[in-house]
């Protein structure tokens, strides 16, 4: 798999998870989950100020905001966070897994061929994300006057949120989102899987004509086939060697 392959197919992922990550939020309420109640029906709030708006605008607008907002939290909330501070909570788990589970196996059913490219497929999203997430952190302190304001929000936020600084809460979360996506990825990839030997075509076998045990000598020209000797015509046996004509 080349460069612009592996590239293609982490964008197409990413897409994918952003859009995964929509459904968690409008159908699962992940804000509420997240929160533990402290915010609920975030989903139904944006749908209904979208639809303020004239025209198609707001409900654009409405979905975009939930696709980034979904997109957020499952970027940033681990799995083993879920399963250390909220173990009975199976929804939330469901809406942090689930748009991984999703996007992994939509672009290893369109694109992977085999367990091992669907493993590196699953793993390009997440390397992805990781890399825009590294790069937002240390590149919004230098917009000048805000960004270190916006940056220590941020930071502030997640450590608030998840008991753990920016950088691990988001490599963990990745990571581990993109594992547990890839092995539901590795399983369609072994559906699909089909393997071929060589050049798949066998080359017929070759067959030598088999000998007889002996042969038999004939009559050529009146001399014995066996020992070359003048034969007397009208002889049953070569009065050279003795071989039966």
């Amino acid at each position: 798999m080349g460069f612009g392959r592996v590239l293609w197919t982490g964008i197409v992922g990413m897409i994918f998870l952003a859009l995964t990550s929509w459904i968690s939020f409008q159908f699962l309420d992940l804000t509420s989950s997240v929160t533990g109640g402290l915010i609920e029906n975030l989903n139904v709030a944006l749908a209904a100020l979208g639809s303020l708006l004239p025209g198609p605008i707001g409900g654009i607008l409405g979905v975009l905001a939930g696709l980034f907002l979904g997109l957020i939290l499952v970027l940033v909330f681990p799995i083993h966070w879920c399963l250390m501070y909220r173990p009975d909570d199976v929804i939330l788990l469901i809406s942090i897994v689930l748009p991984w589970i999703l996007a992994c196996v939509l672009i290893c059913a369109i694109n992977a061929k085999s367990p091992g490219k669907a493993i590196r497929t699953s793993l390009a999203i997440g390397i992805g994300y990781l890399i825009i997430a590294f790069l937002l952190y240390f590149l919004l302190p230098l917009i000048p006057l805000i960004g270190p304001l916006i940056g220590g929000i941020i930071d502030g936020a997640v450590t608030g949120l998840t008991d753990l600084p920016y950088l691990l809460a988001v490599s963990t979360a990745i990571l581990e989102g993109c594992l547990v996506g890839a092995v539901f990825g590795a399983f369609i990839g072994a559906l699909k899987y089909k393997p071929t030997g060589g050049s798949g075509k066998q080359k017929p076998a070759k067959t030598k004509a088999k000998k007889d045990d002996y042969d038999e000598p004939t009559l050529d020209e009146s001399h014995c086939t066996n020992c070359g000797a003048k034969l007397v015509p009208d002889n049953d046996f070569c009065t050279n060697c003795g071989m039966k004509l």
